[in-house]
């Protein structure tokens, strides 16, 4: 990508008007240009209300090996641009970082770039400001080691276009022996989706973790659930899990009503009882009760679909419309200690700070957080596709470099939960999101250190020692 932003703003930090380009790269084919260009343009703007604004957006067909989805789909990229832009209004301003961010943050009620209305919670500033906190007491410069902080806020769609009309299935069922069982085609990438509809189920049919068992790799004996892409499949097949559970659970109540001579809405299920809520000893086992019902042919299974939000297309002449879901948002701060002398550059604090809805998953929740945080600063510091003539130079891990685990310190992850989301119990998808303000944030924290801005990543020595004389050389012309 190459983005230029214009910025119109008041003393006060707010801001009036933008002017935003955006001209992708797709290589020799299409692909999936397009639909990456759509997700950078809508959330080019950042987290920010902008009364005029203009976005131009354009894929090049070019020589070069034709280019794909990566985590965020446009997201990242976007938002490496546009929180640079908000730290260089804030030094043209004289203004601290957070506070030109505080006049323009998003609220719930207002409008994205495309008119869509942010309908669930924008913690913008509460997510930046437990983010920086967390950095705790700032390291001390030393010689010729300059040490910088910064930090990013991120919009971040979860979920399908919603014009793809995109749906997921799920079928569950009681055993005779209480246990549960759940039939889903979640493809798990390592993310923990299968157990995250587990523990949908569990909760809401009161059973023990152990007792659900989930089918999800068989085609043969899975209902279709889409792909584990768009950080959809807690949202889509965590709802269709959860309808399904709840139409059993229903069941389940209905008939229970009869047996302890009881309003449904007087009892509940939990630790694999059936119980009377105001005499929770007034209970019976969901095994015991369920042969019950099979004796009486009640029906205790049920095959889910949930259907996302349909909508038409954006209009094509003004490009107002609905687009996703929903959004996450969050921040991401980093310390950094850039060596002048090198140009090395060493991330030494690291913290992200995301309101996800619900977490579903706690430890599943912290390990994407923590992946993406890692992804995102790989991003910023070590990968780099060098292509020339369009040919690529760093076809294999020998040179082109990812983050090991001895790269980059721990991230410490602060997860809130507003409990807004769309998906189940309100939660919200982080999957994605929590890659994409790490790079920016670094950007942001060598800028602060070394007082230059790099426009482009990653951020390797060569090109943090070529903005340190070519700044020492605007000094000695303008001197």
């Amino acid at each position: 990508f190459i983005i230029k932003h214009k910025t119109g703003v008041k003393k006060s930090g707010r801001i009036t008007a933008a002017h935003i380009e955006l001209i992708s790269d797709s290589g020799a084919y299409p692909y999936l240009s397009p639909y990456v260009l759509l997700y950078a343009a809508v959330m080019s703007p950042g987290p920010y209300r902008i009364d005029h604004l203009r976005v131009d957006a354009l894929s090049a067909a070019t020589n070069n090996v034709s280019s794909s989805a990566f985590r965020g789909f446009g997201g990242p990229q976007a938002c490496v641009a546009y929180e640079q832009q908000m730290d260089e209004i804030a030094r043209a301003l004289n203004m601290d970082p957070l506070e030109v961010r505080r006049v323009n943050y998003l609220k719930t009620g207002d409008r994205t770039s495309t008119g869509q209305v942010i309908e669930t919670a924008a913690w913008l500033e509460e997510t930046a400001t437990r983010a920086l906190a967390a950095l705790g007491e700032r390291t001390p410069d030393h010689g010729a080691i300059k040490i910088g902080r910064g930090f990013a806020s991120y919009i971040q769609s979860y979920g399908r276009i919603t014009w793809l009309h995109d749906t997921s299935q799920a079928w569950v069922g009681v055993e005779l022996d209480g246990t549960i069982v759940i039939r889903c085609g979640v493809p798990d990438l390592g993310a923990g989706q299968a157990n995250s509809l587990c523990q949908i189920a569990a909760e809401v049919l009161g059973v023990p973790l152990d007792q659900v068992t989930i089918y999800s790799t068989d085609s043969a004996v899975t209902p279709l659930a889409g792909t584990s892409t768009a950080t959809r499949q807690l949202y889509m097949s965590g709802n269709a899990v959860h309808m399904a559970a709840s139409h059993v659970r229903k069941a389940i109540l209905d008939r229970a009503a009869k047996h302890f001579e009881e309003e449904p809405d007087q009892l509940d299920m939990a630790d694999g009882q059936i119980f009377v809520k105001g005499n929770p000893a007034n209970a019976i086992t969901l095994a015991d009760f369920v042969k019950v019902c099979a004796a009486e042919g009640i029906h205790l299974s049920n095959l889910a679909m949930f259907r996302a939000p349909f909508t038409d297309p954006i209009d094509p002449e003004t490009g107002q419309g609905r687009v996703f879901p929903d959004f996450t948002f969050g921040a991401h701060a980093v310390e950094v200690a850039v060596d002048t002398e090198t140009g090395q550059v060493e991330v030494l604090k690291s913290a992200a700070c995301h309101d996800v809805g619900r977490a579903i998953n706690r430890a599943t929740c912290e390990g994407q957080i923590i992946g993406g945080s890692m992804q995102g600063l790989g991003y910023a510091l070590m990968e780099d596709l060098l292509i020339t003539d369009g040919v690529i130079r760093a076809p294999t891990l020998s040179e082109y470099l990812i983050p090991t685990s001895m790269d980059f310190p721990p991230t410490q992850v602060i997860i809130l939960e507003s409990g807004s989301g769309v998906g189940p119990f309100g939660a919200k998808g982080v999957g994605e999101p929590a890659l994409t303000p790490a790079a920016p944030a670094v950007a942001n924290a060598v800028a602060d250190a070394i007082g230059v801005r790099i426009h482009e990543l990653p951020l390797t020595p060569e090109r943090v020692l070529a903005a340190l004389d070519k700044a020492t050389d605007g000094q000695r012309i303008s001197g």
